[in-house]
Order: C-alpha cells, then sequence, then structure tokens
C-alpha cells in the first residue's frame, strides 16, 4: 500500500468531516450512521476505515476540528486588552461565533448543541467538550483579572464567577441562534444594558 503523505491525509480527514457535519446537520448525530457519512463523503468504505476506524472517532476530530478552529478565531479577541469589560467582550466573541457557525452547507451552532447532548451518554465526548470550555472560562476569568486593575470590574467580584456568567451568555447566544434563528449578537450589550437602572 502507498504511503499516504501527511498533506493528502489531511484534505481526506478534512473531506469526511465537512460530510459528517452535513449529515449531521441533516439528520442529527445520534441517526447519522458511517454508511451514510461514506456515501456523503464520496469516498469507497476502505477509504473511509483508512482514515477513522468508527462513527465516534469521527464525532471525536469533528469536534476537536471545529473547537480547535474556533480557538484559533477567538484568542486575539481575547487579549485585546482595548475592549473595555464584560459585556463588550462577550458581544464581540458572540459575533465570532455566528460568523464561525455559518458555514455553507450547515450550521455548526445547530450541530453543538447535539455534541452536547452526545455529551450526556459519551464519557470521551463530554471530556473533550469540558475540557475546551473549563480552558476558555479559564481565558475570560484573566481578562476578568486585568480588568479589575483597571477597574472596570470590581476588585469584589470573583473572576471565575464573572467568567461563567460569560460563558454561560455566550453559549446561551449559540442556542437561540440554533433554535430561534433571529438573533443578534449586539442585543447581547443592548440586553445587558437594559438592566442597569438609569
Amino acid at each position: 500500500m502507498p504511503k499516504i503523505s501527511p498533506e493528502h491525509r489531511q484534505m481526506r480527514q478534512q473531506q469526511i468531516l465537512e460530510a459528517a457535519w452535513r449529515c449531521f446537520h441533516r439528520a442529527g448525530v445520534q441517526a447519522t450512521t458511517m454508511q451514510d457519512i461514506i456515501a456523503e463523503s464520496g469516498l469507497s468504505a476502505s477509504a473511509m476505515y483508512r482514515y477513522f476506524a468508527d462513527k465516534e472517532g469521527i464525532i471525536l476530530a469533528a469536534i476537536a476540528a471545529s473547537l480547535g478552529r474556533l480557538d484559533g478565531l477567538l484568542q486575539p479577541v481575547l487579549e485585546d486588552a482595548s475592549i473595555p469589560g464584560p459585556v463588550e467582550l462577550a458581544t464581540r466573541i458572540a459575533q465570532l461565533v455566528d460568523g464561525f457557525t455559518r458555514q455553507r452547507d450547515f450550521n455548526l451552532g445547530a450541530i453543538a448543541i447535539q455534541g452536547w447532548s452526545e455529551a450526556q451518554r459519551n464519557g470521551k465526548v463530554r471530556t473533550l467538550i469540558a475540557g475546551y470550555y473549563a480552558t476558555f472560562r479559564d481565558k475570560l476569568a484573566e481578562r476578568v483579572r486585568a480588568w479589575q486593575k483597571t477597574g472596570a470590574v470590581p476588585r469584589t467580584a470573583k473572576p471565575l464567577d464573572v467568567a461563567n456568567a460569560m460563558q454561560a451568555i455566550v453559549l446561551g447566544h449559540v442556542v437561540q441562534g440554533a433554535i430561534l434563528g433571529d438573533v443578534d449578537a449586539r442585543r447581547i450589550a443592548r440586553g445587558l444594558g437594559g438592566f442597569q437602572s438609569s
């Protein structure tokens, strides 16, 4: 069997993941079978199994790939010291997530909800997703500590609590986008502003 180059392997894996995302979007993660993904990818079964042994492997790779790409987009925003506070950062993150999730043939926000459901029954999926969200929350807490030094966040606030609330806002935005479809990230700033007395 000829040796597969790293570039060719990466291209084929991406082809398979794109096919899987389309299937997951159309039929759901649970209902999608390996045969569905094979047919959608246009590859033979033998070619598919060179890259992924089973559907769980594809699910884990799809989650890792999407979260990795999202992390690459979010990191510069998380490091942007010019963002004045939590409301503005949550809004910027939600805007980035909106752009990232809307792919040409599928919506990664809708698929993410299915991934959260899969995490309730699959320990490997849960560990992967939980690890990403815990790290993301820690990065948010770092930003909160920086804001406390400038007075943008009260020093009495617990950074992890503020980070937890920010993450909840962003994840809630993903759910509303997938279910309602009419959300606008700018509503976060306007909505949170509505809690403040004039």
